[in-house]
């Protein structure tokens, strides 16, 4: 086995995903524009990379109402571990037990990432090797790693909700010597500006179809 997308998903639960952004607009608003964002995306990555996608899900329970949502064409597993640096890890472990010898693990939130941007990454996780993706905001998008790379540590006793995670990424794997590359920066959709931001650069931005209007609707742009 070659190459894993491992795509990190919520369900699309009004209150429980998007919550910044819902303080802006309506958790219905918020939670409809990630699902909708979310099933574009996975469409665009999952027809057009060199690997095997693997919807990742939370919460554990909600399996029949993900594939019930995003079809049955791909495999779906649940996230496991308390805290989200657990959760990234465990997926890791599992599709490294699987068998796969390269991994990138990937938000479902980010209109930026495009096929080539995962090609890209899973063509230089050579043996030995990592890459990160920054995201504008300070954190990353997308993390990979060859199997015998693999680094548990980078996801351990990490604050999750600070500016720096990704410096603090790269310079653990320094510290370890792991050869790594690093992606284009992209951003992110977490609050009401993060949309508005993207709407107003109409179809110049990431944001297209109906993701586009959806966006537009929710800030009334």
């Amino acid at each position: 086995m070659g190459n894993c997308i491992i795509f990190f998903v919520k369900y699309p639960e009004p209150g429980e995903v998007k919550t910044r952004l819902a303080e802006e607009s309506t958790p219905e608003g918020a939670a409809e524009f990630y699902k909708v964002l979310v099933e574009d995306k996975l469409a665009e990555l999952s027809c057009a990379t060199g690997g095997e996608l693997i919807a990742f899900y939370t919460p554990e329970d909600q399996k029949k109402s993900m594939c019930q949502w995003l079809g049955t064409d791909c495999r779906f597993i649940a996230q496991k571990g308390a805290g989200l640096g657990r959760r990234m890890e465990n997926a890791f472990r599992e599709v490294f037990f699987m068998g796969f010898e390269r991994a990138v693990l990937v938000g479902s939130d980010i209109p930026g990432l495009t096929p080539d941007i995962l090609t890209t990454a899973l063509d230089s996780l050579e043996p030995g090797k990592a890459c990160i993706g920054p995201a504008e905001d300070g954190g990353y998008y997308l993390i990979g790693f060859n199997r015998n790379s693999f680094a548990p540590r980078v996801f351990q006793n990490m604050e999750w909700s600070d500016s720096d995670v990704c410096q603090r990424t790269v310079n653990r794997f320094a510290d370890m010597a792991i050869e790594f590359t690093e992606l284009d920066r992209l951003d992110d959709l977490d609050t009401f500006e993060d949309v508005e931001t993207m709407v107003a650069l109409g179809k110049k931005g990431p944001l297209k179809g109906r993701v586009l209007a959806l966006a537009r609707k929710l800030t009334g742009i």
